[in-house]
């Protein structure tokens, strides 16, 4: 028995199938349209992802040409234009497009550095990105800095810079207590930590197993030549009074005890003093290079006199992370939270915020590097305005300040590079090269 259809039935599957392909010739457009929109995006995207990496690529090979020779760094901070490196040549060695580079020199807080333009495209040459990169050549980029194992203890206080090592860091006393600066081990942080094993930070105060920047191999020849040529070489514990008060120097002494050096009429001179061996020194008050190849033992009270105002290393707030806050004086040169002066008169803030019995003079100001061990006996207050770079133990058993100066100029063999800051910029509208 045949079913009779509905009447009109036939009508309405038509109507029905003619609304569908409507819609479908209205969908499908669209969906193709989106679908090409999405991968011009996704191409898009990818080109410029690789020229982003050819920007940084451009980057990192700027910064490795000044870190090839310390006359590579001197030309490119004097300005003067270094082949390759001014936006004159397009490299090609990285598959995927190419890149440029160029040097500019500058100032930062008053510092020499050198900007790092990098600009990369990708091999179609549709996108382009650039990156920016500032570095300073810090040679002496810690305020207690050894190639080996560091132990700081008694009174002793670092300001306005890291206490690092290649070897483990050990602290008691008031380097333990007090929170600041910063400790930097590319092995451990002691009692803190007591291996490489994770976790290696509280990202405050302390770092075990961190990547500490190449320190610097010191040129000992050309020291020792200045030393020689200002008659400060070798300084033995005998006055020349006829002499303008010099002590007499290239004595032949195996074991130096110098009494006084702060009465040397030459004391303010930015000169290098230069000791093959151990020396005591009975009372400090130098301005320069300290050179001590052996032990180094400070005696007596600090009466050196020659700095007054000291000018605070850029972004010396970093060290007081653990107790920054926002009023001032908590450290000295402390003003407020993440800020600090320009300059710090010694005393002007205080024992508590100094961290140690204050004064108005300084033991040293500038570089010390000591061969083997220092020691500063009871009663010895050998404040240092600079840094101090000991090869074996750092022993402490009077009060003492280290403040940083990241602007010590010592003669070295090799660029120790510090990358101040790093941010994406617009691309330069000079032409690339071919």
């Amino acid at each position: 028995m045949r079913t009779q259809r509905p009447s009109g039935s036939s009508g309405q599957i038509l109507i029905g199938v003619i609304l569908v392909m409507m819609a479908l010739l209205i969908m499908v457009p669209a969906l193709v349209q989106w679908v090409q929109q999405e991968s011009k995006a996704s191409v898009k995207d990818k080109k410029s992802a690789t020229a982003f990496n050819l920007a940084q690529a451009a980057v990192e090979r700027g910064m490795w040409k000044l870190k090839s020779s310390t006359s590579t760094w001197a030309t490119a901070v004097a300005g003067t234009v270094i082949t390759g490196y001014d936006f004159d040549t397009t490299y090609k060695d990285v598959p995927g497009g190419t890149y440029r580079i160029r040097f500019e020199d500058g100032l930062l807080n008053g510092a020499a550095v050198v900007t790092v333009r990098g600009e990369g495209r990708d091999e179609a040459n549709k996108e382009t990105r650039a990156i920016s990169a500032v570095y300073q050549n810090i040679s002496i980029p810690g305020a207690i800095i050894a190639g080996g194992n560091l132990q700081q203890a008694g009174t002793s206080v670092v300001q306005w810079g890291p206490v690092m090592a290649m070897g483990p860091i050990t602290l008691s006393g008031s380097a333990l207590t007090e929170g600041y600066p910063r400790k930097l081990s590319k092995q451990y942080v002691s009692p803190f930590d007591t291996s490489v094993n994770p976790p290696n930070t509280d990202n405050l105060e302390w770092w075990s197993d961190y990547d500490v920047p190449e320190l610097p191999v010191f040129d000992f020849a050309a020291m020792k030549s200045s030393a020689i040529a200002t008659n400060t070489y070798n300084c033995g514990g005998v006055w020349n009074a006829a002499v303008l008060n010099q002590v007499l120097c290239n004595t032949g002494c195996t074991a130096c005890n110098v009494a006084g050096l702060y009465l040397d009429s030459r004391r303010a001179n930015d000169y290098i003093w230069y000791w093959d061996q151990d020396v005591v020194i009975n009372g400090a008050g130098t301005k320069g290079t300290t050179i001590v190849r052996g032990n180094l033992t400070l005696k007596g009270g600090d009466y050196g006199n020659v700095e007054s105002n000291m000018r605070i290393p850029y972004g010396a707030w970093r060290e007081y992370q653990k107790i920054d806050n926002a009023a001032t004086n908590t450290y000295p040169g402390d003003n407020g939270y993440q800020a600090v002066k320009n300059e710090y008169e010694l005393g002007s803030c205080g024992s508590t915020c100094e961290g140690g019995a204050t004064g108005d003079d300084l033991g040293f100001s500038g570089f010390v590097y000591v061969g083997s061990d220092i020691t500063m006996t009871s009663g010895s207050a050998a404040d240092i305005y600079g840094a101090v770079w000991v090869v074996g133990d750092w022993i402490s058993l009077s009060n003492n300040i280290i403040f940083f100066n990241d602007q010590l100029s010592v003669p070295t063999l090799n660029v120790v590079l510090v990358r101040q800051s790093w941010q994406e910029t617009a691309p330069n509208t000079t032409a690339w090269a071919p």
